[in-house]
């Protein structure tokens, strides 16, 4: 029996965002080339065959020569589906019984320390956590 090749790394494909609508002038330009206004994330709901699901990130920008608002998919990634959120990986460690530096746990996640701790005091504003934040240290009660 023959194997089967491995799968090749593929490049992903960038399409261009076209101005269009009722409004729209046409103008057409790379995702990269002009500046997002704001970016979130769309999981597809089914996992493919291999047990991945489809991440895509969506994106605004303002047409740089109608100054129209367009929304498209900016990239998208597979990712495995058992992978913990952030979210989640931040109640953990604050429901964990121990002093959390929060400036090391945001370098882990990949946010900014001021965001982590807004993050914190809502989840102790919505009583996930309980706890106070003092020079940058989350002292949980």
């Amino acid at each position: 029996m023959a194997k089967k090749a491995a799968k090749k790394a593929r490049k992903p494909k960038v399409k261009p965002i076209v101005c269009k609508g009722k409004k729209g002038c046409g103008h057409t330009f790379m995702p990269t080339e002009v500046p997002t206004n704001k970016q979130w994330n769309m999981v597809s709901p089914m996992p493919d065959k291999d047990g991945n699901v489809t991440i895509t990130i969506m994106a605004t920008w303002t047409c740089p020569k109608c100054g129209k608002s367009i929304t498209g998919a900016f990239a998208k990634t597979k990712g495995e589906m058992d992978g913990e959120s952030k979210k989640d990986k931040l109640l953990k460690v604050l429901t964990s019984g121990e002093d959390v530096v929060i400036a090391d746990f945001a370098k882990t996640i990949g946010y900014k320390s001021e965001n982590v701790e807004k993050m914190i005091g809502l989840f102790v504003k919505r009583g996930m956590a309980s706890g106070t934040i003092e020079n940058g240290v989350f002292k949980p009660s």
